[in-house]
């Protein structure tokens, strides 16, 4: 099993609907311990509402901090998502991911903080900690490969 090192003690509740783009990229920041980010208001701050996506959010990041690294990468096949997942987490890179929740519902961005024949994702946090959901590797696979969108993953470099 590959998994964050105490990834639990990182919480962000997500303060608007339409953000789990920014609420991922504050835990990443958060989880990596990043100075001279202003948290107070980062959601509402990165929060694009219909424009929010790995490509857009992580752009508006780099122009006002651009020390920090984002990078974001799309793959053909839902194994090889997963492949990089499991290699990031090896090497304790924390990650959000795309996950496609059905054809016309859209996707959901999360941190992934756990990697084995399961992938466990942070879905939401509030008082009570972190909320998480767990998937079959094969069915993250099927997601990505046969359902609409949820094909990128996102991460921050070490400065």
């Amino acid at each position: 099993m590959t998994q964050l090192l105490d990834w639990s003690k990182t919480l962000v509740p997500q303060r608007h609907e339409s953000g789990c783009v920014p609420t991922g990229y504050e835990w990443l920041i958060r989880y990596l311990k990043i100075q001279g980010v202003n948290l107070g208001t980062f959601q509402e701050d990165f929060d694009l509402g219909q424009n929010n996506g790995f490509d857009s959010v992580s752009a508006k990041i780099r122009s006002v901090y651009p020390t920090i690294k984002v990078k974001v990468e799309i793959f053909p096949k839902g194994i090889d998502k997963v492949n990089r997942i499991k290699s990031l987490l090896e090497e304790q890179k924390p990650c959000l991911m795309s996950l496609a929740l059905g054809n016309g519902l859209g996707w959901h961005i999360m941190p992934v903080v756990r990697i084995d024949e399961t992938i466990q994702l942070i879905h939401h946090a509030d008082a009570d900690g972190n909320c998480t959901w767990v998937f079959p590797v094969a069915e993250i696979v099927w997601r990505h490969d046969y359902l609409q969108g949820g094909h990128d993953i996102s991460w921050i470099e070490p400065q």
